[in-house]
């Protein structure tokens, strides 16, 4: 099992805690999700049935709900029709999390109004993923002036990490580039790739790579802030766009990924790992004039020559002092 990281959840540069419900009628399952949260420093509650589940998030506070679909009374669909259907309540996301995993009941699922889908068994860092990603996408709306629908477009998500994907970063990059010349204002882009992944004891082997990846999106998202703009681009290639970015701020977001991923990930006791990182940074503040196809590749162009050094694999350039 691997170590878990404990994130802290900003909004801008503050710290801010959220509450979780777990509503599902097995206990046992409820304890789980509930302590789980509790470590990754996230508020639960638990209750057992559809109707409790309705009667909470009416209260208040609930910033996000992981729903089982079997539940002794409403069904969790329902729960989340009704959840949706009331304007005291319509704007929690809702998760389910589930041992009904058909495709049907998937789209079922995303008819009724859930912003993911996970199915039972599963791995907690990423359950934790999921619920990070659910609430960073619901304060980006608020960022982009909440009518951003792609925002919960599963066809955006990376399944694995929960991160976006190549073609939510392409898009959003672009419109970020475009704002940051109209406003005048700095923007960074980052890719991110871990290579020469090493067990530190051959007879124990190396962690999973699955494993590996999602601990290392755990990481990336406890150093960003919530309108950061965060992606797994393909294997081990993440990237990050970074609004209101200088190059001195994207460096040192970078040592901030680079010491949280190597203290925290690769140094769990039942599967000691060894890996690098590599950095390819460069910032600008009239990207317009570039494009993001052309800021990614200059990118992609620095991470070549940082994955060439011994040490301190990070190569960053303005592109503005080029031009």
């Amino acid at each position: 099992m691997t170590e878990a990281i404990v994130p802290t959840h900003t909004r801008g540069w503050e710290v801010q805690r959220f509450r979780v419900l777990v509503v599902d009628d097995c206990a046992d399952e409820t304890m789980v999700l509930c302590e789980g949260l509790k470590l990754y420093n996230y508020d639960a509650d638990g209750v057992s049935t559809g109707q409790a589940a309705l009667d909470r998030c009416d209260r208040g506070d609930i910033d996000l709900v992981l729903l089982d679909i079997v539940l002794p009374d409403l069904d969790g669909y329902e729960v989340c029709k009704r959840l949706k259907a009331n304007p005291k309540t319509s704007d929690i996301p809702v998760i389910f999390v589930t041992a009904k995993g058909s495709p049907e009941d998937i789209s079922r699922g995303y008819k009724a109004g859930a912003v993911d889908f996970i199915s039972k068994p599963y791995n907690l860092p990423i359950v934790m993923l999921r619920v990070d990603c659910a609430m960073r996408t619901r304060h980006m709306m608020e960022y982009v002036g909440g009518q951003a629908d792609y925002l919960n477009d599963p066809v955006y998500t990376d399944q694995l990490t929960g991160l976006r994907n190549r073609r939510f970063l392409q898009e959003r990059l672009q419109e970020e580039i475009e704002k940051s010349h109209r406003y005048r204002y700095p923007v960074a882009c980052i890719i991110v790739d871990v290579d020469e992944v090493l067990p530190e004891d051959a007879d124990l082997g190396a962690a999973s790579m699955d494993d590996l990846l999602a601990e290392i999106a755990l990481s990336i998202r406890n150093t960003s802030r919530y309108y950061d703009i965060l992606a797994r681009l393909d294997g081990a290639l993440f990237a990050a766009v970074l609004p209101h970015a200088s190059l001195k701020d994207a460096v040192s977001y970078v040592n901030k990924i680079q010491d949280e991923i190597t203290s925290t990930t690769f140094h769990d006791p039942g599967f000691p790992t060894r890996a690098k990182l590599s950095f390819g940074v460069v910032s600008c503040c009239n990207g317009a004039a570039l494009g993001a196809e052309h800021i990614l590749g200059e990118a992609m162009k620095n991470l070549f020559q940082a994955s060439m050094l011994s040490d301190r694999r990070i190569v960053a350039r303005d592109l503005n002092q080029e031009n």
